[in-house]
């Protein structure tokens, strides 16, 4: 979104920004460009009662900010505002009312009850951005909505930062204490049991059985699983071959420092991992879910792997550490790939042209 906002402005577009919550993780980077910021004064630390107020008081408050800008389009972000926007968006009149969704809709099956918000979300909104096809088909069947409504737009990103990380591989694989003959596998995620890093640590064990030169190097911030995590690379006796870094910003450069991405998953919308790991020339093995099968092209940028299957995901790891004559050109075609067809240019026309589609 963040991306999204600065593109558009560069294009001559009077944008706005409503945000729950301020400042939030993303607020630096949205400074220093012509954009109002408006707060809805959110506070996720208050207790239950108190917060259901301030969403009330949030919710007034982008109906008084709607009613003075007259926007010819709202768009929205995540269930929550997913569903203040269209509602907002709807008794304000606003002529074209878009809301997103970003991810698998899992949220609805940890949180009951969620649901009707997301339905009646779908329902008051003209059109619905996702994507993957993946993301599209599970919020067709699990928010009841119109196909007509639906709109696909990839994620895009900016190759040059990993392409010129380059550069700085060694220094990078020396401050990791990663040794010039060994190979590095790197995931990227934060440590959550869907992301499914106690099944790559298995993977780990079973490649460095037949290749001990091998680090994975494991980013990410500790979501409450890290000492399990680490417990389990301890009984499998392959401690000194995991490193777990926690949450970092200098990804490129992490990325340069590594010989392939492994992704292991349970569920994915579409991963910009995937895309950054790609950009960055490495082939990638990733689970068979969400939208990855968008993004890998299998047995040709990279390998997919059945869902919880440590053994195959150690086969395809493997496959491609031990073959270089494969895996380099792999990686070519990745970062070719996400040239054609995941850049930002392409996602910011493709907005442009749902946002120009008023009144037709």
């Amino acid at each position: 979104m963040a991306t999204l906002i600065r593109h558009l402005i560069a294009r001559g577009v009077n944008c706005r920004l409503f945000v729950l919550e301020s400042p939030g993780p993303v607020y630096d980077s949205l400074k220093g460009i012509n954009l109002e910021i408006h707060d809805g004064g959110y506070c996720r630390k208050r207790a239950f009662p108190r917060k259901v107020l301030l969403l009330f008081r949030a919710q007034f408050r982008l109906l008084r900010q709607l009613a003075k800008a007259r926007p010819d389009v709202i768009h929205a972000y995540l269930p929550l505002t997913n569903f203040m926007g269209s509602l907002a968006g709807r008794l304000s009149g606003v002529p074209l009312v878009i809301t997103s969704r970003r991810a698998l809709g899992t949220h609805q099956d940890r949180y009951k009850g969620w649901r009707i918000f997301d339905i009646l979300s779908f329902r008051l909104s003209h059109l619905v951005t996702v994507n993957s096809h993946a993301v599209g088909q599970d919020t067709l069947i699990r928010d009841l909505g119109a196909p007509s409504k639906l709109r696909v737009i990839y994620n895009g990103i900016d190759p040059s930062p990993f392409e010129s990380a380059k550069a700085n591989r060694e220094t990078v694989r020396k401050g990791l204490g990663v040794f010039t003959h060994e190979s590095v596998v790197i995931n990227i995620a934060n440590l959550i049991p869907y992301k499914g890093i106690s099944d790559l640590i298995e993977a780990a064990a079973a490649v460095t059985e037949r290749m001990p030169a091998v680090k994975f190097v494991l980013v990410g911030e500790d979501r409450g699983i890290q000492k399990q995590l680490e417990a389990k690379a301890h009984r499998l006796g392959i401690s000194q071959q995991v490193i777990f870094l926690g949450q970092r910003l200098d990804i490129p450069d992490l990325l340069a420092a590594g010989d392939l991405l492994a992704l292991s998953s349970h569920e994915e919308g579409f991963s910009n991992v995937i895309l950054e790991a790609m950009a960055s020339g490495l082939p990638v093995v990733a689970t068979d879910v969400g939208g990855n099968r968008e993004a890998v092209m299998d047995g040709i940028t990279g390998w997919l792997v059945p869902l919880k299957d440590p053994a195959a995901m150690a086969e395809k790891i493997l496959d491609l550490l031990s073959d270089r004559g494969k895996a380099a050109p792999w990686g070519r075609r990745g970062q070719e790939r996400v040239k054609e067809a995941f850049t930002i240019d392409r996602m910011v026309a493709a907005h442009m042209n749902l946002y120009e589609s008023v009144g037709s």
